[in-house]
């Protein structure tokens, strides 16, 4: 008898973790059908600016008119004006939908007992696509995280026999959002249960609903815009050799480095606009201008990076003044979201450590050509070592970076530079509420 009460429930958990991705991967439809939608209208149809990243899926949508000249001085008053309309939204209606997203879910699964309310995904869901749709610089991880997070909870919230396992749900609708988004069905279960503790400490009650609910999410949301890759690589030939070990070891305490001055810019900058004595709601709009007055000289600088990133990845860039590129996607997106915004971190990481990736990768072919190294692999390397460091996520980084650009040959390669990425940056963080550290993962008893 016990048994079959034991199986039953398993049945009714196991199809509410569909249900979770299904609306999960519902979500992120939606959300990214508005982001097209805010970069079409806003920064196509008003700046005339259109390096921007379009992802169309079923639904296709164009510009009612026709687009105007580029009009570069529209960029701080567009931003400006996106981070004003943030402001006003999230702080009326849910002011923990500011910032960066994940970190509010983190801290909910370790303080709140996974209580999130729905009303924050709605405003997440609004705020963020005005944020970088209006060129602020923010990612995409952020928003869904607590889009797919708000309705897990709730639906524990709402039916009591479920209240017990909403920490679980929660992380599940976080997962599976993450998985549709970026098409990465495994990375998105793994960074649910990686993300929450610095010391990797895996918890199989978060891992399991993170898995079932992130299958359905991808294919929901696949079924919309398709299955390919999110990155499409250029065809490169490279034959991994141990050798190679020492500049990946250098790429990743690079990486490490980087992501330190990332971490301690972001919330340097967060504590200034937190001291400004400025309405909260008027705080992004501030953000907001500056980050549209660095992109009048450093346009790439502005929203979530994708359209700029995939042209690294193919190799279209120069090296002059790459190394300055860096340091202004790290001030708009702390402009951006450390002044109240809402935005993700994870596509500007991306963005920065590709960048890094791709300075390392010339100088270095440069000066030793024969080492038959690509380009592309120290860009790749960068993407990972970068937000392996920042997030203290390594395993779920080298998984998310592997199913974007389906370059799993590089395998091993990424699992080390994440490693180095990962040793060199235990003591800093982006992601506040993660359970730190005390001393190091090596000398842990």
């Amino acid at each position: 008898m016990q048994h079959t009460m034991s199986l039953g429930r398993t049945v009714q958990l196991i199809l509410l973790y569909i249900l979770v991705g299904i609306v999960a991967g519902l979500g992120a439809i939606i959300f990214q059908q508005l982001l097209s939608l805010m970069n079409i209208y806003l920064m196509e149809g008003i700046v005339g600016y259109t390096d921007i990243e379009i992802v169309s899926g079923l639904r296709r949508f164009s510009l009612a008119w026709n687009r105007p000249e580029l009009r570069p001085w529209l960029l701080p008053l567009l931003a400006g004006a996106g981070g004003l309309a943030t402001g006003l939204i999230v702080y009326r209606f849910a002011p923990e939908a500011a910032g960066h997203g994940t970190d509010e879910v983190i801290e909910s699964y370790h303080k709140g007992d996974g209580e999130v309310r729905l009303r924050v995904s709605v405003v997440k869901t609004i705020a963020s696509a005005i944020t970088i749709g209006s060129g602020g610089s923010g990612g995409k991880e952020g928003p869904i995280a607590q889009i797919g997070a708000g309705f897990g909870s709730f639906i524990c919230t709402r039916i009591p026999t479920y209240r017990r396992y909403r920490r679980e749900i929660m992380l599940a609708g976080m997962a599976a959002g993450i998985a549709a988004i970026f098409r990465a069905p495994l990375a998105g279960a793994i960074f649910a249960a990686e993300i929450l503790h610095a010391d990797m400490e895996y918890n199989g009650r978060v891992l399991v609903p993170a898995v079932l609910a992130s299958a359905v999410s991808y294919g929901v949301y696949a079924l919309y815009f398709g299955f390919q890759a999110v990155f499409v690589v250029p065809e490169f030939s490279y034959q991994f050799s141990l050798l190679h070990l020492l500049p990946f070891t250098l790429v990743g305490v690079l990486s490490a480095l980087a992501a330190f001055l990332f971490v301690r810019s972001f919330y340097g900058i967060r504590d200034l606009f937190a001291a400004v004595k400025l309405p909260p709601w008027l705080k992004p709009a501030l953000g907001g201008v500056l980050t549209g007055l660095i992109a009048l000289q450093f346009p790439e600088a502005l929203g979530e990076g994708s359209f700029h990133l995939k042209r690294i990845i193919e190799g279209d860039f120069v090296l002059r003044g790459l190394l300055l590129l860096l340091v202004m996607k790290t001030l708009t997106t702390s402009f951006s979201i450390g002044s109240g915004g809402s935005g993700g971190v994870f596509g500007p990481s991306l963005f920065i450590g590709a960048v890094l990736g791709g300075i390392f990768g010339t100088v270095y072919t440069m000066l030793l050509p024969a080492t038959g190294i690509p380009v592309i692999v120290f860009v790749l390397l960068g993407m990972v070592a970068f937000f392996a460091g920042a997030a203290n996520a390594p395993f779920s980084t080298v998984i998310i970076v592997s199913e974007m650009t389906r370059t799993f040959s590089l395998m091993v390669p990424f699992l080390w530079v994440s490693m180095f990425g990962y040793l060199f940056s235990q003591n800093w963080n982006i992601y506040e509420n993660q359970v730190r550290l005390r001393g190091n993962i090596l000398d842990l008893e």
